[in-house]
């Protein structure tokens, strides 16, 4: 009975992906999205649902939001100055941007959102709002944060997630948001209007015709729920899907032959990257950490592990944020032979098996190529002279001993460094949460500190210069490969999120259209 009762429910999902796409009914323009799983909410700002973020990006706006770059581009904000003190920022607000149910957005309702939000520690972007001192609405068309102390980055955290700024006469009621019903039949800002959630199959969203920057060329988003990734790819080529964000790069080549399928690179700041323990040897001597550096083949992982789409990162901050990344001040060049010298220079000696530096460990956690870079790793720092003895664990294990204890010489991992450069201050301030190397330096701090105080992107950039030339020879953390993932949606598609660098929002299909 199970058996039958799983086939019947497979067959219904097939048809209504099928009575979903576009061209299948020929009334609507229905575009339809692989999703994971369901969402856990509908309201946007309690938690990071990673489940619910390409819904509600259509659903609502921000302030500011990321574009496909991951950079800050206007949203309910159409400009915004910060003083010169650092100590305010003013976001001057569109004025005809609504609500679903037509009532006008306004600076009482941002004003209402993210004082909630600083209000309740528990709502995911509580603790990135610490340092607003107060939020005033002087028009209903103004709004200025008030800083306890100059915090630039910020701009970047209302971009990210759980930021969205939700209708005060709808949540402002007496009830956490949580348990507000408009947390299951919600009303935004956005370009799409919710429609209707069947849990297990999909979310449909329609059309907000009177969307403040334009009409969308969608009639109808779908978000279908398909799990396991090789459904996924199979449903995309038959044509039951129209956007497949991520799939295994083992499938890259089959989607390649496919006519009807265009393949779009997505990259984002979170290189997989190596942290030394400075306060142990061998990774207290910089001789070391530089002959370590000299002997990794960032090209061999990237093409044996990587298939060659995670490309060789030699930047110390995330090369894809172009207006941050230092491409001058980089990490050494792969030169084994340069390696052996350094440590010549720097007084070590070979042993009888050809080896400078014996047992130093790396802790790897399973999974995403890790391991097998590990092995890259480990033969080409043998030709330098550096034993490297691999320590493979599964997650958890992993986490214990070396963020929680610290107990490690050499561990890899990655992570995002955004959504703004200060990230990186997070793995390599004195103080950063993040700092596994147990790295300082008083300059490096000093920077970050005057980035937080300018508004001027370029001042910023040349800030953020001068950290990653520092980085480049002191080494606490030596950057591997990017992270990079193929999407692939149908080819007679133009401007998704993808495409929409400097114009409008990750994954916001606002201006998504099929060619006809």
């Amino acid at each position: 009975m199970k058996k039958i009762l799983a086939v019947i429910l497979t067959v219904l999902m097939a048809l209504s992906l099928f009575s979903a796409c576009a061209g299948q009914t020929g009334e609507l323009d229905t575009l339809v999205i692989r999703s994971y799983g369901d969402p856990m909410s509908f309201e946007p700002n309690v938690t990071a649902d990673d489940f619910a973020y390409d819904i509600v990006q259509n659903l609502y706006n921000r302030l500011v939001k990321l574009d496909a770059s991951k950079s800050v581009i206007p949203d309910l904000a159409e400009s915004w100055d910060v003083s010169s003190d650092g100590l305010a920022i003013t976001f001057h607000l569109k004025q005809n941007a609504k609500w679903h149910d037509g009532k006008p957005v306004t600076s009482a309702d941002v004003k209402y959102t993210y004082d909630t939000i600083k209000a309740t520690p528990e709502y995911f972007l509580s603790p990135n709002l610490a340092t607003v001192k107060s939020i005033e609405a002087p028009d209903e068309y103004t709004v200025v944060f008030n800083m306890e102390t100059p915090d630039v980055p910020i701009l970047g955290y209302l971009a990210w997630y759980a930021s969205f700024v939700i209708p005060k006469h709808i949540f402002d009621n007496g009830q956490p948001w949580e348990d507000n019903p408009a947390g299951q039949d919600p009303i935004g800002s956005g370009p799409f209007k919710f429609v209707e959630h069947t849990p297990g199959v999909s979310t449909i969203l329609e059309k907000n015709a009177d969307y403040h920057d334009g009409e969308p060329k969608m009639d109808r988003l779908v978000f279908s729920i398909i799990p396991d990734d090789m459904t996924a790819v199979q449903a995309l080529i038959n044509g039951e899907i129209d956007v497949l964000e991520m799939f295994p790069d083992a499938e890259l080549e089959n989607l390649r032959r496919n006519d009807d399928i265009r393949l779009m690179l997505n990259e984002y700041p979170s290189p997989m990257y190596i942290a030394f323990n400075m306060d142990v040897a061998p990774c207290n001597d910089q001789a070391f950490r530089t002959a370590f550096a000299m002997a990794v083949d960032r090209q061999e992982i990237c093409d044996k592990i990587y298939l060659g789409v995670r490309e060789p990162e030699i930047s110390m901050y995330p090369a894809v944020v172009k207006w941050a990344a230092n491409l001058v001040d980089t990490v050494p060049e792969f030169d084994i032979a340069g390696a052996r010298k350094v440590l010549e220079d720097a007084g070590y000696t070979l042993d009888s098996d050809g080896y400078f530096v014996r047992g130093v460990e790396i802790d790897i956690f399973e999974g995403y190529g890790f391991p097998e870079t590990g092995k890259l790793l480990q033969a080409t720092l043998k030709e330098a002279g550096i034993e490297l003895v691999l320590l493979v664990q599964e997650f958890n294990a992993w986490n214990q001993k070396v963020f929680v204890d610290g107990d490690f010489i050499v561990e890899m991992q990655g992570g995002f460094q955004g959504p703004d450069p200060s990230a990186l201050g997070s793995r390599v301030s004195t103080n950063g949460s993040m700092n596994q190397s147990s790295y300082s330096n008083a300059e490096v701090d000093a920077l970050f500190l005057e980035a937080a105080k300018i508004g001027d992107q370029q001042q910023r950039a040349d800030i953020f210069h001068q950290i990653q030339a520092i980085l480049a020879v002191e080494l606490p953390i030596l950057p591997l490969v990017n992270y990079a993932a193929y999407e692939a949606h149908r080819s007679n598609l133009k401007n998704l999120p993808i495409d929409g660098a400097g114009k409008w929002g990750w994954q916001e299909y606002t201006f998504t259209e099929f060619v006809k």
